[in-house]
């Protein structure tokens, strides 16, 4: 008796939902009448598991739509919301290479296809939807390539790359404007325009980039930051993504990672004569921690790759925390930091202790927690290579004691402080000496004559500087490539005691001068005298 009630409810469920399925189907074929659109019903329909691939999954929930049949260049989309914002966008992408029907569907069809989606089998190359381009030639025009009728977002984004890492951008910026969105490369730390973008078009790089990073499509009115790879030549290149809302449209940043920069050896940065001398002595101490301090895009990441790269050895254990991870090392452990899972810097350093490291690289200092674990790492016998952000090495230790930390911690655990800058090198090809002006030369003077005795720098009796007109080799930019310009100063004994009585900063600069610390302008300034940069170059980056 139970088993035939059971089975009388079991009939009556599925007559229930049969009607209410034939009701909804009825509905959809009205509208699709009223639409304009064929109609299609997918409960009985055979699923061509090849067409649905054309989708991805998550392409498929964002556009709520699904493709269920192709043939040769003949591609039908189902979709039960025809005014979704980005299922157009995604037709028109698609558009280039598929002749698209677009079919209305019930809800139920939809989700009835999107099981199949387990089903289908996806490509085993991992670099299969990566975002591959072969460097472009610097000097073409980018312009022309994007105005190009017919071409796609993924074209755009192919050429925007390829000539991006041509002319050696570290970042690619798309500025949304009221009528136009601009292409700007960040070459040698100066935005350049390369090109335009229109603003009809634009929907498609975006949703384009977004997919790519796994981001929310449909959120545009946050700030939203990931990550995916591109194929460059056939090697995988990391880009990181920053997208930010404004007035206009969302505007992206895309930081390209890794290119070239993991390669730097510590002769490579700019360091020289003293400053050289202290850098590589301090690396080499058992324990301690060194600092590299300066702004947002002046090389600390850099800097202490190059220091890794140095210390990296088969008998040494190296473990990095960075935010995120910028260059990939082999030999070296790396950990990036995720807030998603409240896996900061302190809980990092924390459970990297833990695995018995001999040396540490902390991305960046940001508060006190970090501050003080990381310097007791560096007094129980490890050595500590972190950053900070303040204006000069001076600043390091009264930032730090602001932060909480107290001196006689600080004191005995540091063992060098760099501040740093990038200027940008002259052109070799079209060098040529240059005369200052009589104002301009005499402030450099007065810099020049103020480098201590015990910097132990021979500043030459006649002054020759040199510009770069630019020419082919260079873009017409006059510059090609950066170098950093340095003020490191030394913890000594001195130090230390100065240290314990919490100075200011007036009182380190003080003692690092008469210790023959170099400020950034005067380390500038003889590398303009050196032929690498020029005297207006020096300034602008130092001030």
């Amino acid at each position: 008796m139970g088993n035939f009630l059971s089975n009388n409810q079991d009939d009556l469920a599925r007559a229930l939902e049969d009607s209410k399925r034939e009701i909804e189907e009825r509905e959809s074929q009205n509208r699709a009448s009223s639409l304009g659109l064929q109609y299609i019903n997918l409960q009985n329909f055979p699923m061509v598991l090849m067409a649905l691939g054309v989708f991805s999954e998550q392409e498929a929930q964002y556009t709520q739509s699904v493709p269920f049949y192709k043939d040769k260049h003949d591609l039908r989309v189902g979709t039960f919301n025809p005014n979704n914002s980005h299922l157009k966008v995604k037709l028109l992408e698609i558009s280039q290479d598929w002749n698209v029907t677009t079919y209305l569907i019930s809800e139920s069809s939809y989700k009835g296809a999107m099981k199949f989606y387990s089903k289908v089998v996806r490509p085993t190359n991992k670099f299969q939807d990566i975002i591959q381009f072969t460097d472009a030639d610097p000097g073409s025009d980018l312009q022309a390539v994007i105005d190009t009728l017919g071409v796609s977002a993924s074209d755009v984004l192919n050429k925007i790359f390829g000539a991006a890492v041509a002319q050696g951008s570290s970042d690619i910026h798309l500025e949304p404007e009221e009528n136009i969105v601009k292409v700007r490369f960040r070459i040698d730390g100066v935005l350049h325009d390369v090109a335009k973008i229109s603003k009809t078009f634009y929907p498609q790089i975006v949703s384009r980039i977004k997919l790519q990073a796994k981001l929310k499509l449909n959120v545009e009115n946050e700030s939203q930051d990931g990550r995916f790879s591109v194929m460059n030549n056939n090697v995988s290149l990391d880009v990181r993504v920053s997208i930010l809302p404004s007035v206009y449209d969302e505007a992206i940043v895309l930081r390209l990672l890794g290119v070239g920069a993991v390669d730097l050896k510590i002769k490579d940065l700019g360091l020289s004569g003293k400053a050289l001398d202290i850098v590589k002595e301090q690396i080499q101490k058992p324990n301690g921690m060194v600092l590299t301090t300066g702004p947002t895009g002046s090389g600390k990441t850099t800097t202490l790759y190059a220091f890794l790269q140095e210390l990296n050895e088969p008998g040494v254990k190296i473990i990095t925390l960075e935010d995120p991870v910028e260059y990939k090392i082999s030999g070296i452990q790396q950990t990036p930091i995720d807030h998603r899972i409240d896996f900061s810097f302190v809980k990092g350093l924390r459970a990297i202790l833990r695995q018995d490291p001999d040396i540490l690289m902390v991305g960046e200092i940001r508060d006190p927690e970090t501050a003080e674990t990381a310097l007791q790492a560096a007094l129980t016998g490890h050595v500590v290579l972190s950053t900070l952000h303040t204006n000069d090495a001076a600043g390091a230790v009264p930032r730090l004691i602001t932060m909480g930390v107290k001196p006689f911690t600080i004191a005995p655990a540091l063992n060098a402080v760099i501040a740093q800058r990038l200027v940008r090198r002259l052109c070799g090809a079209c060098i040529q000496s240059t005369e200052l002006s009589k104002e301009l030369l005499g402030k450099v003077t007065e810099i020049l004559n103020d480098i201590p005795k015990t910097a132990e720098v021979n500043v030459p009796n006649t002054l020759q500087f040199y510009h770069s007109a630019g020419c082919k080799e260079c873009n017409n930019l006059g510059y090609k490539g950066r170098v950093g310009v340095y003020e490191v100063i030394e913890i000594n004994d001195e130090m230390r005691e100065l240290i314990l009585k919490d100075p200011s900063i007036i009182d380190i600069k003080k003692l690092a001068k008469t210790n023959g610390t170099m400020t950034m302008a005067q380390d500038g300034l003889m590398k303009a005298l050196s032929k690498i940069t020029d005297v207006e170059e020096v300034f602008r980056v130092v001030g």
